[in-house]
């Protein structure tokens, strides 16, 4: 299982030296929304994530990172 970096992220596009409403407005997500997304007080839908990859020219897979299926498995059962 795999979960989107958003912490990875909002530091690629602070070191590219990128403008986070730039970004927003290229990959089609308002600026409030965005910002939510990046600082991880909204989810990042599939869509949403694509078009924040397609906007900064970079491959889906970097951002992602692997997650123990230990997180996703309940106690008891």
């Amino acid at each position: 299982m795999f979960e989107v970096d958003m912490a990875a992220v909002k530091s690629y596009i602070d070191k590219s030296g990128l403008k986070q409403k730039v970004v927003a407005h290229k990959s089609g997500i308002s600026e409030v929304r965005f910002s939510l997304i990046l600082q991880s007080k909204r989810r990042c839908e599939a869509g949403e994530y694509a078009s924040i990859c397609a906007a900064l020219d970079v491959n889906p897979n970097m951002f992602l990172r692997k997650v123990p299926m230990s997180t996703f498995v309940k106690e008891g059962g």
